[in-house]
């Protein structure tokens, strides 16, 4: 570019906008297939990675899925509970911060401080956003399973304490996540 040009195009701030809307005669190339498969995934469409009969399903995308994801270290995950449903605890050990979005519904999240402590327990409704602090455990869905699970080493005293549960509320809980299972469906009971 010549300096003439170079300063018309400083001057126009119409360069500045992120979104143009672009007038419908104006031909645009069709996407790629591949560019497509490289940054596209459809969480509605996805095989879930938990499936619960009348509890819920859960869906993730990773770096796994999208490299790019990887390499900004994101990840997304989708969560479908049935009424009355339960999703265990979530627990990350690295410094990642949660932040969440409901699409549809309600429900009620229950936010545990370092302490053990409740520090946020509220009814949450259809185009809220809230996020969790770095290292505080939620109960409204989760990941945390298995072996490599905070919840499956944790003694039930202590998740008695932290978390207020009954013994029996404990001993069932510990059971799910043994087995992996992070959806409890309502109980019939």
């Amino acid at each position: 570019m010549n300096k003439t040009e170079s300063e018309k195009l400083i001057k126009d701030r119409s360069c500045l906008n992120l979104l143009i809307k672009i007038d419908e005669c104006i031909p645009t190339p069709n996407p790629s297939n591949s560019a497509k498969c490289k940054l596209v995934f459809n969480l509605d469409d996805a095989k879930p990675c938990v499936d619960v009969k009348n509890g819920g399903v859960l869906s993730s995308v990773t770096g796994k899925n999208i490299a790019l994801l990887g390499e900004v270290g994101l990840s997304a995950n989708r969560v479908v509970l049935e009424g009355g449903a339960v999703l265990g605890p979530i627990f990350t050990v690295d410094s990642s911060v949660q932040l969440s979005y409901i699409t549809t519904g309600n429900g009620r999240v229950v936010i545990v401080g370092l302490s053990g402590k409740v520090v946020l327990d509220t009814k949450v409704e259809e185009g809220e956003l809230f996020f969790v602090p770095k290292f505080f455990p939620q109960v409204y869905g989760g990941l945390s399973g298995g072996e490599k699970s905070i919840w499956e080493a944790a003694s039930p005293s202590i998740l008695e304490a932290s978390l207020n549960m009954t013994p029996d509320l404990t001993k069932s809980f510990k059971s799910k996540i043994a087995n992996g299972s992070v959806i409890a469906p309502p109980s019939t009971g």
